[in-house]
């Protein structure tokens, strides 16, 4: 591979565009991350139901996908990004006045809806100026600017719990996330792709069948991968509150990980471009898989913090790497409804793995269902892998539409 392009002129100009917003949005979800476990099993709920309300927000973005494309080639990517921001916070915020499932649920619903419209809208931005040598790095820092969120919001909503409760907790999370709506008003922070006349948009439901098994075939392993690093958000919170770890130190247990994760994600960017995507995947969801086993039996709190630190490294080896995927893989005329519908079907990993935590912990307790994650994982790797193959290359996306 020759090269790639310079990465500083592309990071100053989608900056306010792209990280701003995404970057309040992952803030408001890594408060939450470690002390909505804890606040469903306190509030009397069965580690069935648990897993069921956190899955419920993998539901709503496999949900969103389709209907963000549907919003984003009728009224702008920046109006979706305002509509799913405002709806991420006000369904987070109303979190900790109810313990009733189904209220629960429907707003972890409503929250993984709006999360699909903040990721679509944020991503077509880059599929549409960033050419296909910068998108490993461009996507990375996307991804680490989720990681460095997921560091410091873990800490912020576990210190939060302890002093003020769950109310205080996901009312401040609400807070961060709308905080994000800035990016519309600063200086380069709209979308400068013109919205198209009626004539000349891209009919979503034909464009996605006429790429339907190209969708098939690039979906099934990130999803795979999708269930594995969603279900370890759940694991690592339980398994310290097994450890009898409280909610502080489960946020700096959930942190530390996630410290080792950031330090990596610009290595899996500049590999991605220079080497390949396939030279960080399969590194990467390999490490995640090992830590996933070690958490499996890990009896000390020193041994969950390695396994955790194992995973982080991976994770941080695979910063943007689905996004990139996707974005490689959508052909160039027709980039929206392609990247809703990979992320509809890919998505389904975010429910499909706290589903299976829950299940499988509640018969088998929480390691059996930590070392399901593992296997699950490697077996999105050898999809990614045997399957899809190597996707950096300029071109209209590697697997060809139906005939």
């Amino acid at each position: 591979m020759s090269p790639p392009p310079p990465l500083r002129p592309a990071l100053r100009r989608l900056f306010v565009p792209v990280y701003v917003p995404w970057g309040m949005a992952t803030l408001g979800a890594g408060v939450v991350l470690p002390v909505l476990p804890l606040y469903l099993e306190e509030s009397g709920l069965g580690l069935g139901s648990v897993g069921t309300v956190l899955a419920a927000s993998g539901i709503g973005s496999a949900l969103g996908g389709v209907p963000a494309s549907s919003v984003a080639e009728r009224r702008g990517t920046d109006r979706l990004l305002a509509l799913s921001l405002l709806l991420l916070a006000g369904t987070t915020a109303v979190l900790g006045f109810t313990t009733a499932v189904v209220a629960l649920v429907a707003m972890r619903i409503g929250y993984g809806f709006a999360f699909a419209g903040v990721s679509q809208s944020r991503q077509l931005v880059v599929a549409r100026g960033v050419e296909v040598g910068l998108r490993g790095r461009v996507n990375s820092f996307v991804g680490g600017m989720h990681r460095l969120t997921f560091v410091v919001g873990p800490v912020l909503g576990g210190a939060v719990y302890e002093t003020w409760g769950a109310d205080a907790t996901f009312v401040l999370a609400g807070v961060l996330t709308a905080s994000g709506l800035v990016a519309l008003v600063l200086p380069g922070g709209r979308d400068e792709h013109e919205v198209a006349a009626p004539a000349e948009r891209i009919r979503i439901g034909a464009s996605l069948w006429r790429h339907r098994r190209a969708l098939v075939v690039a979906s099934l392993g990130p999803l795979l991968v999708s269930s594995a690093r969603q279900g370890r958000h759940v694991v690592v919170p339980l398994i310290g509150d097994e450890l009898e770890l409280d909610a502080a130190a489960i946020g700096l247990l959930v942190a530390v990980g996630t410290a080792a994760d950031f330090l990596l994600f610009p290595v899996a960017g500049w590999a991605s471009d220079r080497f390949g995507r396939l030279a960080s995947m399969i590194p990467a969801f390999s490490l995640m898989a090992a830590g996933l086993g070690l958490l499996a039996v890990a009896d000390t709190v020193t041994q969950a913090v390695v396994a955790g630190v194992i995973m982080g490294l991976g994770n941080g080896l695979s910063a943007g790497s689905m996004l990139t995927l996707s974005t490689d893989l959508a052909p160039v005329d027709e980039p929206g409804p392609f990247i809703a519908g990979f992320h509809t079907l890919s998505g389904a990993g975010t429910f499909v793995g706290p589903l299976a935590v829950g299940w499988v912990a509640e018969v088998h307790g929480l390691g059996t269902a930590a070392m399901v994650l593992a296997v699950t994982l490697m077996a999105g790797v050898a999809w990614l892998t045997f399957v899809i193959g190597e996707t950096a290359r300029p071109g209209p996306g590697r697997l060809a539409p139906e005939a």
